[in-house]
């Protein structure tokens, strides 16, 4: 999965109770987003999350038509890692890097016994249009390499998961999910799980036979599946519940009644995301029990703040008078220059880099970077006031 709400355009269109509620929920993100206090140091780049270790491609799975799983061992062990974590990638395609975030598929069940691995799988749906996605669906091969990050994030399980989980997933959001199910089920862990996971029609579902052998072997584990069409249509669905239609307050409250007590883990398509967001506000959810990851940012927000200021780049001479509509890094990469980013969505980080004077604005926290010396990360920010940019 291609690896968080939008605060400033999303939440601002909801009712005021949702918008206390999810700032609740996304003011969890500050830490790891806009002045990055606790990890400033003298480097102006991001080392540690940056694709630095070979990975061969050992075989792929297809999960569904226009879905892969690869599964790759690297040249390098992996740092232990909590399942949902993500790693940033990066391959040649005609001579050009190309940097992508994906989470990895795969249970880290082996770090019972050791702190290492050098084997992992991500899992890619082909994307319209999608240059990376389609690229690794057509041509990556057995005993291709790429380059890979270290293990990071921050949507994933606790060492002592709660008694009751929820997971709530739509189309390939349901990669992390996968990875915490595989590794709570390998691990014996007996939490009362009910995993529902949206999809277009059965042929488009995801781990779909894997998800049945988990319901069927593990009695603590309720799977269910939501279809928008051809439920009817023969398929295999032996031990799992299968519904119809998106995600809805009854819906929801028939699956899990007792959905006040539980943990959610939450991962989909924005708009499912805020129709998520906005049944739980309705239902009085707490909003510290709910986890969430988004694989898409809506950066439209920098064109209604209307912030057009001067940007200095110290790799380049003069200045470069910004437009409402691009965040810092599509400045620079409009003026040539070639920072390093993968996910473009404030998640990864691999853009990451010191401002030396300047007000800068996060689109995703909405909050203000002030201060000389701050590190920002410029795939979602943009310049308030003149900036200078350490790139």
């Amino acid at each position: 999965m291609n690896i968080t709400l939008n605060t400033i355009n999303t939440i601002s269109t909801l009712p005021e109770t949702l918008n206390q509620s999810l700032k609740s929920i996304i003011s969890h993100l500050k830490d790891h987003t806009v002045n990055d206090h606790n990890h400033q140091t003298t480097q102006s780049t991001n080392d540690g999350v940056l694709p630095h270790i070979s990975a061969t491609l050992i075989h792929t799975v297809l999960e569904t038509h226009d879905t892969k799983s690869y599964f790759f061992r690297s040249e390098k062990t992996l740092n232990q890692y909590k399942a949902g974590a993500h790693i940033n990638i990066e391959f040649g395609i005609n001579g050009e890097a190309v940097k992508r975030t994906y989470t990895l598929s795969s249970s880290p069940r082996n770090f019972s016994s050791t702190k290492q691995t050098d084997e992992f799988s991500i899992t890619i749906k082909r994307v319209n249009e999608g240059l990376a996605s389609n690229w690794l669906f057509e041509n990556l091969k057995e005993g291709g390499q790429i380059k890979v990050s270290q293990p990071q994030g921050n949507f994933v399980l606790p060492y002592q998961p709660a008694g009751k989980i929820l997971m709530l997933s739509a189309g390939s959001g349901v990669t992390p999910l996968m990875s915490m199910l595989r590794y709570l089920a390998e691990a014996g862990n007996r939490s009362d799980i009910v995993f529902l996971n949206y999809s277009q029609s059965p042929n488009d579902i995801i781990f779909h036979d894997e998800l049945e052998q988990l319901s069927n072997t593990h009695e603590n584990i309720d799977i269910h599946f939501s279809l928008e069409r051809d439920i009817d249509a023969p398929s295999s669905f032996s031990t799992s519940s299968v519904h119809k239609g998106r995600i809805s307050r009854k819906q929801l409250s028939s699956i899990a009644p007792d959905i006040l007590e539980r943990e959610i883990y939450l991962c989909g398509p924005q708009t499912f995301m805020k129709a998520t967001a906005e049944i739980l506000d309705k239902l009085k959810f707490e909003p510290s029990q709910l986890h969430l990851e988004n694989f898409t940012a809506d950066l439209s927000s920098s064109t209604l703040l209307g912030y057009s200021a001067e940007i200095s780049f110290t790799s380049l001479e003069g200045v470069i008078q910004s437009s409402p509509s691009k965040t810092i890094l599509e400045e620079a990469e409009s003026a040539g220059l070639k920072p390093a980013a993968a996910c473009r969505t404030g998640i990864c980080r691999s853009c990451r880099c010191k401002k030396t004077s300047g007000t800068t604005v996060n689109l995703i926290t909405g909050e203000e970077s002030t201060s000389a010396g701050d590190y920002i990360l410029p795939c979602v920010s943009v310049a308030k006031t003149a900036t200078e940019i350490e790139l």
